[in-house]
């Protein structure tokens, strides 16, 4: 067991706290504001006799180590980056490809989110944690979560099950409710929401989570370890805009180490069209995301590949959000349509030899309109975060792959029912003491 060694201070009003678990707030009376950790370490110790997440766990929100946890693989790009022009292309990699020995199983870095939130909380913790998916973050949960025989209950909409697998059966630990009807993200985390106030579930938090972003920002750690500084450039796809937050923090905290530079790492961060809120936003320079019509908003979800970038609440306007990352890194955000990110994914599974997922196409196709605009230089150094990969060749390796059992099936119109609910929480609760 790990002994605390972090505190959590809010990005509004400076209030500091003690590494507990479960805090996701600020107790003060003021706007929306993230917790941020402040390590006991000011300086980055790397582990090298650890493999994977947990080689950087003196910057990680944690009271324990989980065996099966993965981390991401970096590496300076031989193939990609001369393609395009670029003399220094890191590529962080998070997904499954053996020859990189890449063995991210449920081929997302989603897993590191769910890896370090597990790990937030001591060992025989049995309330159950809710979380709310479009699809990747459910499978990493599903997986960490039942090989720690921990108790999560997921909560997605039932158009993204086909997204949702596992390499062989699930713990009884896990869980999954689906929203069925004409639902989406959003009313994924309405159900999620509603279903935490009942006895025995907590939420997991979404951006609020120390852990989550904690764990996404090793990606940062990693490529910086890598080259011996801070990169120039960051890029990644966003739904949430979690990750986005997540680099810029292991950036600061870099730059407080003392050893990586003082580089402001300049965010690239992409959606994908038709659905670009946050896009929408920043280049009209708001601090929010502007309103849209419901039925224009279902049209705009509709019309992605990148379904998991279907976030309609992202974490944009909260103090300490996407919205002053980009600002404080004087950052850039790409709307990348379907086409685009289809010849991205062609290119780049051309260049370096895996598939990858359509999140991290968009990735790779806002990275190629900044050469082409001239945005990034050939001798900067760049990190493109390939945010899941290798789901293809996964599939070929391993032949047992399954999907992921729906435990409940909730209608759309009963989200909203507070009858419909308390049935929902006292069968789940059955189900578990089953």
């Amino acid at each position: 067991m790990m002994t605390s060694h972090y505190s959590l201070v809010c990005t509004a009003c400076g209030a500091t706290y003690d590494g507990e678990p479960g805090r996701l707030t600020c107790d003060a009376d003021h706007e929306p504001a993230l917790l941020r950790a402040r390590y006991a370490s000011r300086q980055l110790h790397v582990d090298q006799q650890r493999g994977g997440l947990f080689r950087f766990r003196d910057w990680l929100p944690i009271c324990r180590e989980l065996g099966t946890a993965s981390g991401p693989r970096t590496f300076v790009s031989e193939h990609l980056g001369p393609l395009l022009g670029l003399d220094h292309l890191v590529i962080v990699f998070n997904g499954y490809w053996p020859e990189r020995g890449a063995e991210t199983w449920t081929t997302s870095f989603k897993e590191l989110e769910a890896a370090t939130a597990a790990a937030r909380y001591p060992a025989g913790h049995r309330q159950t944690m809710v979380v709310a998916s479009a699809g990747n973050t459910a499978r990493a949960f599903a997986h960490v979560y039942s090989a720690d025989g921990s108790p999560v209950c997921l909560v997605v909409p039932e158009r993204r099950l086909g997204s949702l697998w596992s390499l062989g059966p699930l713990s009884d630990d896990v869980e999954l409710v689906a929203v069925t009807g004409d639902s989406d993200y959003f009313d994924a985390i309405r159900l999620a929401g509603s279903l935490c106030q009942q006895p025995g579930f907590f939420p997991e938090g979404g951006a609020l989570n120390v852990a989550r972003r904690d764990g996404m920002g090793t990606t940062v750690l990693s490529g910086a370890t890598l080259l011996g500084r801070i990169p120039d450039h960051y890029f990644q796809a966003v739904g949430s805009g979690t990750g986005g937050i997540a680099a810029w923090e292991a950036n600061l905290r870099l730059i407080e180490d003392g050893r990586f530079g003082t580089t402001r790492m300049q965010l690239h961060l992409a959606q994908n069209v038709p659905f670009t809120p946050m896009v929408d936003a920043w280049q009209q320079g708001l601090p929010e995301i502007p309103d849209y019509d419901e039925a224009d908003l279902k049209r705009r979800l509709n019309g992605i590949t990148a379904k998991v970038l279907s976030n309609r609440r992202p974490a944009y306007a909260i103090r300490g959000g996407l919205f002053d990352a980009l600002q404080e890194s004087q950052g850039k955000m790409y709307a990348v349509t379907n086409q685009e990110a289809s010849s991205a994914s062609l290119l780049f599974e051309h260049a370096e030899g895996i598939d990858i997922n359509a999140e991290s196409a968009v990735a790779t196709a806002a990275l190629m309109q900044a050469v082409a605009r001239g945005t990034v230089r050939r001798r900067e150094t760049i990190l493109l975060n390939i945010t899941g990969g290798g789901e293809r060749r996964l599939r070929r390796d391993q032949p047992g792959i399954q999907p992921i059992p729906v435990t409940r099936r909730v209608a759309l119109v009963d989200v909203g029912c507070q009858s419909c609910l308390r049935s929902l929480a006292e069968s789940l609760r059955v189900a578990a003491a089953e």
